[in-house]
């Protein structure tokens, strides 16, 4: 049985196939297995893999029987995965030669791990969008940093993640969600105490293009993300029992704030620096200005809402310095 079964779904991905299948068996980390899943493709990709795993025996290729689309293609790759580990690539991305051995090594060193990421370089970034991303997430380094910046953004990078297969399936694997379904996936694994490391190497060549899902399907975009922020959030018991004050009565917060109030939690009230807005109500609760930060709401959980640059650091340090703590009554969304 192999170690590491290595998921590949693809579409149209004759361009990048080849090198992106020449990176996986370039590994130094030989105990492993490629599942190629043919999400429909009606190029010259599958084609591609067949001629490849007619000469090693290791890769295999699989045609998606589940929903079109990353979900589906894992799906079908799940049904005949052998190995307990589970690496995720795309077709269009590079491995450098030592990330499944970097990986392999910190799930021995560190057995609690149940996700293993590895740092990422940006591939022909289209703006500064991605690539200021991409260096957040790299910056991210240990199992707790990247658990309480869970809410921000998605903090692994989900083609650079080897994970462990049981965790998945008590996880209940990728689902079909209104959201993206990877940081869907993160969110229910931390929630179930999962944790997460990561090799601070760069290991993976992950490649922007016009075409990524996270430039053109909406589930990826702000309203959904804050949906997505909101179920979560609403699931926790300290949220449930005690509500929640924001930082930050912009679009952001209120957004945030419908979406809790939807599904039942209490808002108890905003913080905001713009002196319009001191002493107004949204959504019923009022707002009041920093000098009031520590002394109102204290029972409730603290979720920073401003997504000006700069805004996330003061608030988490006027958060500390009043005893809140991070990961626990305190969450930054942005």
């Amino acid at each position: 049985m192999p170690k590491i079964s290595i998921v590949m779904p693809f579409r149209n991905s004759a361009a990048t196939l080849p090198e992106a299948l020449a990176s996986v068996r370039a590994q130094t980390f030989r105990d492993w297995e490629l599942l190629a899943v043919d999400d429909r493709s009606t190029d010259d990709s599958a084609a591609i893999v067949a001629a490849v795993a007619a000469g090693d025996g290791r890769v295999t290729l699989l045609a998606n029987k589940s929903s079109r689309g990353v979900v589906g293609a894992s799906e079908t790759a799940g049904w005949s995965a052998k190995g307990a580990w589970l690496a995720r690539m795309d077709s269009d991305d590079i491995s450098h030669p030592e990330r499944l051995a970097w990986q392999w090594r910190m799930t021995e060193e560190r057995p609690e791990l149940d996700v293993i990421g590895c740092g990422v370089e940006i591939l022909t970034p289209l703006g500064d969008g991605m690539a200021r991303h991409v260096d957040w997430v790299n910056s991210l380094q240990g199992s707790r940093e990247i658990a309480n910046a869970r809410f921000i953004e998605n903090p692994l990078v989900h083609p650079s993640a080897l994970m462990r297969k049981s965790a998945i399936a008590k996880a209940g694997g990728y689902r079909e969600v209104p959201w993206a379904e990877d940081h869907d996936l993160w969110l229910r694994l931390l929630e179930g105490g999962s944790i997460f490391g990561k090799v601070s190497e760069t290991l993976l060549q992950w490649r922007d293009s016009p075409g990524r899902l996270t430039r053109n399907d909406p589930r990826y975009g702000d309203t959904f993300r804050n949906k997505m922020r909101a179920h979560f959030l609403a699931r926790m018991t300290r949220v449930k029992e005690s509500g929640v004050v924001v930082a930050g009565a912009g679009p952001i917060g209120k957004a945030i704030a419908q979406e809790l109030l939807m599904r039942g939690i209490a808002v108890k009230g905003f913080f905001e620096v713009h002196p319009r807005r001191i002493g107004e109500k949204i959504h019923g609760a009022e707002v009041k200005g920093l000098d009031e930060f520590g002394q109102q709401w204290r029972e409730a959980v603290l979720l920073s809402a401003v997504g000006v640059p700069g805004a996330r650091e003061d608030i988490s340090r006027m958060a500390l310095e009043q005893g809140r703590e991070d990961g626990v009554d305190f969450w930054a969304l942005c």
